[in-house]
């Protein structure tokens, strides 16, 4: 049997009410070169029974003696997936139809990208829309600050991540994506953003209240890890100042080379502004 051009990764976990509409918009897609892996991490819910109804020779199920957590049970997709490409989609989400058409023709078209989100429409508890970077330089700077891919929505190169064993960290919960895009963007892959808003994310009540201390820390670990990586010059007392003392970061990367350096003095700069404003 022929390999899929994409393996789409869902994981499941008490997303019940929402399961089917999150199926429907993935089955109904107009790019049809897919295999969808349906990671049900033990669900306490009756996401089987859902899942059952469903008879469709593109879905392959996996479902483990016990929950392993987000990051694991991806993982256990990425292992799994034979496709070309890997895509993710959450459970309790909505993919418009051309999502895999258009981001698949962006991916054939350009082969040295390595990764590419598209923008994301919120609803449910939130209204926004999130557009991400979609120059690869601008990626690696906005990684300095906070994740600079929207996840749900991306679809990557199996090849360039399996090169380096890259794979998500359970340890890294509930920052696990961020840290995976900056061991990506150190590994030098080219990671983008496209402006097509071509998801739909859904933001349940429990979502919408202030990031949590927990994922605060965990991101600014990330952070330091991710300068320690990209500009090893860089002391370890100016990495624990940044972004509060600016300068050195910059004059590490004249160093270093790592960032385009008017990308960052602009980012910079404009960051200077703000806080004075």
């Amino acid at each position: 049997m022929m390999s899929p051009l994409v393996s789409i990764l869902m994981p499941v976990y008490n997303t019940a009410p929402y399961l089917k509409e999150a199926m429907d918009s993935i089955l109904s897609q107009t790019f049809k070169d897919f295999e969808l892996i349906v990671l049900n991490d033990c669900s306490p819910d009756n996401a089987d029974e859902i899942l059952d109804t469903y008879n469709d020779t593109r879905i392959v199920r996996y479902k483990g003696e016990r929950n392993m957590g987000l990051s694991n049970v991806l993982n256990a997709g990425m292992d799994m997936a034979r496709g070309k490409y890997i895509a993710r989609m959450d459970s309790d989400d909505i993919s418009l139809p051309n999502r895999l058409e258009v981001q698949v023709k962006y991916m054939e078209e350009h082969p040295d990208i390595d990764l590419c989100s598209c923008g994301m429409k919120m609803f449910g508890a939130k209204d926004d829309v999130w557009v991400r970077d979609s120059d690869p330089e601008k990626v690696k700077v906005t990684a300095l600050f906070f994740s600079p891919i929207l996840h749900a929505s991306s679809i990557w190169k199996k090849e360039s991540f399996d090169k380096y064993g890259l794979r998500f960290r359970q340890e890294m919960v509930p920052a696990e994506d961020y840290d995976m895009w900056c061991r990506a963007l150190s590994k030098g892959l080219k990671l983008v953003n496209l402006p097509n808003v071509l998801y739909r994310y859904r933001i349940h009540p429990s979502q919408a209240t202030t990031q949590t201390e927990k994922s605060r820390l965990k991101c600014r670990e990330i952070q330091q890890e991710y300068m320690k990586d990209v500009l090893p010059t860089l002391s370890k007392k100016n990495r624990e100042a940044f972004p509060k003392k600016k300068l050195p970061i910059f004059i590490a990367n004249l160093k270093d080379g790592y960032f385009d350096k008017i990308i960052l003095a602009k980012r910079l700069v404009k960051m200077s502004l703000a806080k004075k404003g």
